[in-house]
């Protein structure tokens, strides 16, 4: 089979078409062929015919032939008369030497090659174009490429080695040759566990994110362009058609992506924006990169098509939402992809359900402002993962919705062209400065008339004799917002803004969180997602999700905030330093604790530059600093903090409202981590009464306090009020935010652990379940919080007697902190629990292994909190053995236990007394009548002492302590 060189091109386009439709469409498709196309028809006829029935899959074996016809083709024009120096020019390119070819497409061949001029020897893929009709624009694509790669100096990243052109024409590049497979092969061969698999794709997402940082988006991100070299590392390969987002380029940038009369892309990697030649940006290579994350967790790709072609895949990815990878057919393939995982099926769909099947949909969203905003953003949730800490992608919430409301009624070119003129000043087009400042005095003058039209309200011909309350005014305020200011898009922006900071002041976040949101999709709708009004918006609404204790979509509030406002840092100075404050008092609050502290010791500098050392806001952030460093254990670095500032507490704040007793709230809680718990007690209840008497009875703040005071009482080992603290938190919170909200799950989950201390065991077993019911009815809450919930009520079933219900929902949740690699504290108290699950069920040896496995974490950590853990996983290893009928094991692990807790407990605390209960036990099993009776004595003794002590009650049946 011969081929002339200038239909090499041409050929290479029509396998491309033919190979793209499904096997009974081919035959009419090649004799539909006309014009020069038609002449190619028997080479394409047998090529088709010699691959048999060969799918998408086969693709790379047929490519694999055209260096082999590019061959061929020199050797017809060197018997044509082209003599031995055109075949020479085939087997040598500038200096290298072609030694045998490793792939084809329509672009061009891709040769392994040596140089032999004497420069550097060193194996490379060497890139040729295929010259023809299109000779002049394939170089200038080449030339592009060649710069692009020569600034794209990273270790996943295939380097460049050399780019030239040849006497007669040819341009090269040589490129690192990776010797591997696609990520995808590679994966499958080495057998990795999801796990594994997403550690390998973040070096992916390090290797895109480079490239975007280069202002580089590379549009064709698939398997075959995702190699994994025999050191296992992965290199980006193929920048042929990225496209450099330098809008200098314009009209020449069009012209190549547009040669060949279509857009260069991979259909199945594809985004709906390539889809519909619409503008590419970063955010087409997420989406890519979701198709080829999906492929790898999943086995599949997200779409399920009802007719195998082109037209079908592309109506899916317009149309369709994309299956959630853990809805894994139950098929061979389903089963063949768990197997190369490591897992059966079901365990395969356990693994991706929730957190993964999130992250790959918020990659695939068909709207890009609604996909990650960066490469990097997808990186840090699937670390997130990892590390066993919640993600930020999630199920569509009210906000997604309203986006997507909007993008289906967009207002006409007006609003549009609004819009367009927000996003030009974010990219840096200045403003007239006359204009801004008459724009703000025009705000200034219309907020001023609000206000003062609000407080009209309480005038006696208005008021009739009622007592009129600020809550009054702010709702009058409301309705006037909506009624008189349609027309008004700025005015009502900037009004909605007073009105949520307003509420905020107040306590009242649950009434400013509605108001937060819509101010943000009118913000959307007329400004634009790239608008400082957008990015204002942005802000409050993270402040709110905050106040209200919905942190993970705080953060990701906060993350959008802060590519949203970069560019108006002349008008807003202090954004960025701000953005990074909000985000640390969310991390400290998901127990994310480093990584907060360090972000507000970051922003701290410039704070105290613009506002003063001794502002209020460097009061607020050194005590939140000072509450990391408790929580992370650092006690004497939190308590220089704390006296460090103790003196600016000392002086009078009367502007700053119900900050002062929110940082009461963070110094008591620094207190209780440092185990200060009468100190912790004292300051907690005096900043819940200040919270109220500002702020009235229902005010956020006051219910998040009200839970640290439950859990410093639980710690002192005051169960009785500790049991009625949390009971009165739980109240308040149904009033607050009602008895389906998420933070009322929560804080039900809290009161369980002190209805558990008094031995209320079936009031705190339904009220478990009823937090878990709530929790998992569609609540802001985060996976590892939902894990607590259901860890708390696997206690409750377990110690009222439903060991085996208990065990299972411990069982399902270890699983779980396993699977996200969450080997803390918190998985060390669900391995304890779980032993006395088994233990209970009379699964002892599990049981001792089980005690033994927490007693490993625990014995990890330092200080007392850990000592207290370890005892207790020791008594309850040792309450196995005596069921198991070992009681000789025993002994030592009381005593040690005993060790333990006169090292970390004060003097007279009721922990004391749980080896005792232990060691009665014991001596109940030898089973000798002296020691009967004193096991009786003994154990009646401690349960009336632990009464006296705590307020709280033993349950008859002990198969833990906890």
């Amino acid at each position: 089979m011969t081929i002339a060189t200038k239909d090499l091109s041409s050929l290479s386009r029509l396998l491309d078409e033919a190979l793209a439709l499904p096997v009974a469409e081919r035959a009419a498709w090649l004799a539909g062929l006309s014009g020069e196309d038609a002449a190619l028809r028997p080479m394409l006829a047998q090529l088709i015919e010699a691959e048999g029935d060969a799918d998408a899959e086969a693709m790379p074996s047929l490519f694999d032939r055209l260096p082999a016809f590019a061959q061929a083709a020199a050797e017809q024009q060197y018997t044509q008369g082209g003599g031995e120096t055109a075949l020479q020019a085939m087997r040598h390119v500038g200096p290298y030497c072609l030694l045998r070819p490793l792939g084809s497409g329509g672009m061009g061949a891709v040769w392994l090659a040596e140089r032999v001029d004497g420069g550097l020897h060193r194996a490379v893929a060497l890139k040729l174009p295929h010259l023809g009709q299109h000779a002049r624009q394939l170089a200038q694509r080449w030339e592009r490429e060649r710069d692009i790669l020569a600034a794209l100096e990273h270790p996943h990243i295939a380097r460049l080695y050399d780019a030239g052109e040849t006497e007669a024409g040819q341009p090269y590049l040589a490129l690192e040759h990776v010797e591997g497979a696609p990520i995808t092969q590679h994966c499958d061969r080495a057998g990795l566990s999801v796990r594994d698999r997403v550690k390998l794709f973040l070096q992916v997402l390090e290797a895109v994110q480079f490239a975007h940082s280069r202002l580089v988006v590379h549009r064709d991100l698939k398997p075959s362009n995702i190699f994994v070299g025999a050191d296992g590392q992965v290199r980006l390969l193929d920048f042929g058609i990225a496209k450099l987002l330098d809008e200098t380029q314009g009209h020449a940038a069009s012209e190549l992506t547009e040669l060949g009369g279509a857009a260069p892309m991979t259909p199945d990697y594809a985004s709906p924006e390539q889809i519909l030649r619409q503008p590419i940006g970063t955010s087409s290579d997420v989406y890519s990169l979701g198709v080829v994350f999906y492929e790898l967790i999943a086995g599949q790709r997200p779409y399920r098509l009802v007719r195998d072609t082109r037209g079908a895949l592309e109506d899916a990815i317009l149309a369709t939402e994309p299956t959630r990878p853990s809805r894994l057919a139950n098929t061979e393939a389903a089963e063949a992809a768990a197997a190369l995982r490591a897992v059966r099926l079901p365990q395969l769909r356990r693994q991706l359900r929730g957190d993964l099947d999130n992250v790959a949909l918020k990659a695939l969203r068909k709207n890009p402002a609604d996909r990650y905003v960066s490469a990097e953003a997808f990186a840090s949730d699937l670390q997130r993962w990892l590390d066993g800490r919640p993600v930020l992608a999630h199920p569509g919430s009210r906000l997604y919705r309203a986006r997507k409301f909007i993008v289906r009624h967009r207002l006409p070119v007006g609003a549009v062209a609004v819009a367009l003129v927000s996003m030009a000043a974010g990219l840096g087009v200045a403003l007239h400065q006359a204009g801004v400042a008459q724009r703000e005095a025009r705000k200034a003058l219309a907020v001023q008339a609000f206000l003062v039209g609000l407080f009209r309200e309480a005038e006696p011909a208005r008021a009739q004799g009622r007592e009129v309350t600020v809550r009054d005014l702010m709702a009058r305020g409301e309705r006037e917002l909506q009624a008189g200011l349609q027309g008004e898009p700025e005015l009502s922006n900037e009004l909605s803004g007073v009105l949520v900071d307003i509420y905020d002041k107040l306590g009242n976040g649950k009434q400013a969180l509605p108001l937060a949101e819509a101010r943000l999709a009118q913000a959307r709708q007329s400004f634009g997602a790239g608008s400082l009004q957008y990015g204002d918006a942005l802000v409050s609404l993270a402040r709110i999700r905050r106040t209200l204790g919905q942190h993970e979509l705080a953060l990701a509030a906060v993350n959008e905030a802060r590519t949203v406002m970069l560019p108006y840092q002349a008008l807003r100075p202090n954004a960025q330093a701000d953005l990074s404050l909000d985000a640390g008092h969310s991390l400290l609050a998901l127990m994310r604790f480093e990584e907060g502290r360090v972000g507000m010791q970051a922003a701290l500098p410039q704070i105290e530059a613009v506002r003063g050392r001794e502002s209020w806001d460097v009061v607020e952030i050194k005590a939140a600093i000072a509450s990391a460093y408790a929580a992370e254990g650092a006690h004497d670095k939190a308590a220089a903090i704390m006296k460090e500032i103790q003196p600016l507490l000392d002086k009078p704040w009367p502007t700053v409202g119900l900050d002062l007793p929110a940082l009461l709230g963070t110094m008591g809680y620094s207190q209780w981590q440092a185990r200060r718990w009468p100190e912790a007690a004292r300051t907690l209840e005096r900043a819940i009464a200040e919270m109220d008497r500002l702020a009235g009875a229902r005010n956020s703040p006051a219910i998040d306090a009200g839970r640290t005071l439950g859990m410093v009482r639980l710690d002192a080992g005051e169960f009785g009020l500790a049991a009625d603290a949390l009971a009165a938190n739980s109240r308040r919170s149904e009033e607050f935010y009602g008895p389906q909200d998420g933070e009322t799950a929560l804080n039900l989950s809290f009161q369980v652990m002190g209805l558990l201390r008094t031995n209320r065991l079936t009031q705190a077993e339904a009220m478990a379940r009823e937090s878990v019911r709530i929790a998992e009815s569609g609540s802001t809450l985060a996976a590892s919080e939902i894990r607590g919930l259901r860890r708390r009520w696997g206690v409750a079933l377990v110690l009222s007697s439903r060991a085996a219900e208990g065990l299972a929902v411990l069982e399902a949740i270890a699983a779980q902190e396993a699977a996200a690699g969450q080997n803390d504290v918190r998985h060390a108290a669900t391995l304890t629990y779980r032993a006395g699950a088994l233990n209970a069920v009379g699964r002892t040896r599990e049981a001792v292994l089980a005690a033994q496995q927490a007693a490993a974490i625990w014995q990890a950590g330092s200080g007392p909190a850990a000592q207290v853990g370890l005892a207790k996983a020791r008594l309850t290893e040792a309450l196995s053995w005596l069921r198991a009928g070992e009681p000789a094991k025993a002994p030592p692990l009381i005593d040690e236990a005993a060790r333990l807790l006169a090292q970390a407990q004060p003097a007279g605390h009721v922990d004391h007394l749980y080896p005792e209960l232990v060691r009665a036990r014991w001596l109940r099993a030898t089973g000798r009548a002296e020691q009967v009776a004193q096991a009786e004595s003994l154990e009646r003794g401690v349960r009336e002492r632990f009464r006296g002590i705590s307020g709280g009650e033993l349950p008859q049946e002990v198969p833990l302590i906890y």
